[in-house]
């Protein structure tokens, strides 16, 4: 654990920093992997409608929160922690149902990035309101 933190420190990565990243590379891949389980079982993925829009959301949000309740928190923190979640999630199901297509996987993931940006915009800004007033 000692070996750990020191690593921590040399990449200038603090212990609050650090759970940041390990609680929403959790959520991310849970989130993922309920997405990724819904394509590949063919139930209700609409991928014109509701229900990408619903997992888009919902992935979204911890990007807001973490925007908002964290100043320093940017999205270059953010890129790499979905990025691997993303590649995690993949990468698993690859290994189980096969076939990993590179631009499967980046087509996919492309509407949660996308909303992953909207929310963090939209959570540093609603940070800048509140702490403005």
């Amino acid at each position: 654990m000692e070996r750990l933190i020191t690593v921590m420190e040399e990449v200038g990565l603090g212990q609050r920093r650090a759970q940041q990243y390990a609680g929403l590379f959790c959520v991310l891949a849970v989130i993922y992997s309920i997405y990724l389980h819904e394509i590949l079982s063919g139930t209700e993925v609409n991928f014109g409608g509701r229900t990408l829009a619903k997992f888009c959301l919902i992935s979204a949000l911890p990007f807001a929160v973490l925007a908002f309740a964290d100043k320093t928190w940017t999205s270059s923190d953010a890129a790499p922690v979905s990025l691997g979640a993303w590649a995690a999630v993949f990468g698993g199901f690859t290994m189980k149902y096969g076939s990993g297509c590179p631009i499967t996987a980046a087509a996919l993931f492309l509407p949660l990035v996308l909303a992953a940006l909207l929310a963090h915009i939209v959570g540093a800004l609603c940070n800048m309101a509140a702490f403005r007033s």
